[in-house]
């Protein structure tokens, strides 16, 4: 039973002992009921077996037959009344002697011949009823003892009768009767149900107190749990106490996970001590969670932050708490935001913000956090070194135009002089130094527009049209020696950009592609959308000779160029513009094999500039 119970769950090893304990006063109680109800049958039947060993002891008693004692006293002749005297006086010793040995029990003889009670007693005459006559003749024609029982069986008499022989022939009657109310027959009645009413409480008192007593420990050992879980939810140090049985394991098993708790609670703490980022957790409730170390001197939030709402704990006037409600309220996330924040005694800082809903398996949202870190030192490197990259730029420049500059400033020079000379200017010289005017004036043009370009007119259009512009255009002049292949994209959206800038890009691309292909090749022009990323892509490849691998990192520096009389102020220029519009340009190019130009517009989302 034990192992039975053990192979079960504490739930159910409840139930069955809370049933077994409430079923035995049951049991019990029905059982008494039932031996209380047959008590007094198994009494009676008690004194009727009683006073059959005094039949037998007192049939034992006479050795030979009542004749026997009548020739023994020589009264063979005598008459009725003489032998029923003879005998009474010859069997009151044995009757009695027997009748010792029980008391309150009337017992004799019947004798068959002489039809009358012989009981030791002096009375000689008929001496029963016609009842006991009839029980007398019952008895002797079954020839089996009769039991009789005259009243209540408390209170009544109960009589036996028995055939007795002797050399085989039936001599007459034993009989033996008893008075039980004379008797402590119904006092052992009683107090046998007493002690079964008494048998019934105790077991009804055992199983109910054992019940209860099963609930209590139970529910005992429940709340020690539940106060050590609410304990735990302050103080992690907190220990369940040791209880038997599952609710041990159970308490054992919280320990170990809270210890568990703490430990990695120490890990987290040692981490986020570590990390140079600040972090803050809160709740779909807005209580602060987790602040680390970088956070909280970052952004000057209060040391008494745990569990309060985040409005609290940031300064007056700080923009984070802002951006944690809308990130918790409209579960919006917010990527890399570069906000200047004044705290008192640090100056300004450039603090990047970004934001995001924490979401569980149930899409739900059940709190934010916002990560920031202080770029404020990293700008001012960066701000240092593009004053460099634009000094750097700068002398190039200014040694580019130098260059540029002198080569037409010589020709002009020479053919002045040579007019000084001679006082006569030739049709040829005159020719030359307009063409060089020209060059300056062309060169001096895109300087102008590199250094200070137009301002952009930003709005949306089709990108593809604006390709199929571009393409119309140079198919006209350039591309009858050239294979066109358009990989125009479908359904693209529109592009947030200048129409005009954008086409002097595609113009001077697709310009080098055409020079790096002097024998003719094919020219392939692609759209797509990359809805991931959100840009739009312009891809140009050409089957030219291709760009060395050392001039790809100066391929968009302003004057330099391959080509003999190539300025190096075009691809200057796309870059420029390209980056005005907040996109990109790459380039791939293998020596032989031709070159590919990628350009990358953004088209703005809802509620984004340009939207």
């Amino acid at each position: 039973m034990f192992r039975m119970l053990r192979s079960h769950t504490l739930g159910n090893q409840l139930l069955i002992l809370i049933a077994i304990l409430l079923l035995f006063p049951v049991l019990l109680t029905l059982y008494m009921l039932h031996v209380i109800q047959n008590s007094e049958l198994a009494l009676v039947e008690y004194q009727k077996a009683k006073l059959g060993r005094a039949l037998d002891e007192l049939d034992h008693s006479l050795q030979g037959s009542l004749n026997d004692i009548l020739a023994g006293k020589q009264a063979s002749g005598a008459t009725r009344a003489e032998k029923i005297r003879i005998l009474n006086e010859a069997l009151k010793d044995k009757i009695e002697q027997v009748s010792a040995s029980y008391p309150q029990v009337e017992m004799g003889f019947y004798s068959l011949e002489l039809d009358a009670i012989l009981d030791g007693s002096e009375n000689y005459e008929e001496n029963f009823s016609k009842r006991r006559k009839a029980l007398f003749q019952e008895a002797l024609s079954r020839q089996q003892t009769v039991v009789q029982t005259i009243g209540h069986t408390s209170a009544g008499v109960l009589e036996t009768y028995k055939p007795f022989y002797r050399n085989g022939r039936l001599e007459g009657i034993v009989w033996a009767y008893e008075n039980m109310a004379q008797t402590n027959f119904y006092k052992r009645v009683k107090t046998f149900e007493r002690n079964a009413y008494l048998i019934i409480a105790a077991g009804v008192i055992i199983g109910l107190g054992g019940t209860l007593l099963l609930i209590r420990n139970f529910v005992r050992n429940v709340n020690q749990i539940k106060q050590g879980v609410k304990k735990l939810e302050y103080d992690l140090l907190q220990r369940l106490p040791e209880t038997p049985g599952e609710l041990g394991e159970i308490s054992r098993a919280v320990n170990k996970l809270a210890c568990r708790l703490v430990e990695v609670h120490k890990y987290n703490e040692i981490m986020m001590a570590t990390i140079d980022d600040g972090l803050v957790v809160i709740n779909a409730a807005g209580r602060v969670i987790i602040v680390n170390t970088a956070a909280a001197q970052m952004l000057g939030m209060a040391p008494d932050w745990p569990d309060r709402h985040y409005q609290e704990v940031f300064p007056e006037g700080s923009p984070f708490a802002d951006l944690l409600t809308r990130t918790l309220e409209n579960n919006e996330q917010l990527k890399d935001l570069l906000i200047p924040w004044h705290q008192k005694g640090n100056g300004t800082q450039q603090i990047l913000v970004s934001t995001a809903p924490m979401v569980d398996h149930r899409g739900e949202t059940i709190g934010a956090v916002l990560c920031c870190r202080d770029v404020t030192e990293r700008m001012r490197l960066e701000e240092r070194a593009h004053r460099q990259e634009r000094l750097a730029a700068l002398g190039k420049l200014v040694a580019g135009v130098a260059h540029e500059i002198r080569n037409p400033l010589t020709s002009i020079s020479c053919y002045i002089q040579l007019w000084q000379k001679t006082n006569n200017p030739s049709p040829k010289s005159i020719r030359t130094i307009y063409e060089e005017v020209t060059r300056l004036e062309t060169l001096v043009a895109q300087l102008l527009y590199f250094t200070k370009p137009a301002e952009a007119r930003f709005g949306h259009h089709d990108l593809n049209q604006l390709v199929e512009k571009v393409l119309q255009f140079f198919t006209e002049i350039h591309l009858a020696r050239f294979t066109l292949v358009r990989r125009l994209g479908e359904n693209l959206p529109p592009a947030w950009m200048d129409p005009n800038q954008m086409e002097r890009v595609l113009m001077n691309i697709i310009f080098n592609a055409c020079q790096a292909m002097p024998d003719g090749g094919t020219l392939t022009v692609a759209t797509h959308y990359h809805p991931e990323e959100n840009w739009l892509e312009v891809t140009v490849s050409d089957t030219g000779c291709g760009i060395p691998a050392e001039n790809l990192k100066q391929l968009f520096d302003p004057f330099f160029s391959t080509r003999e009389k190539g300025i190096g102020l075009g691809l200057a220029i796309a870059h420029e513009i390209v980056q005005a519009h907040g996109g990109q340009i790459e380039v791939e190019s293998e020596v032989g094999r031709g070159t590919t130009f990628r350009v990358y517009l953004r088209t703005p989302k809802d509620g984004e500039p340009g939207a």
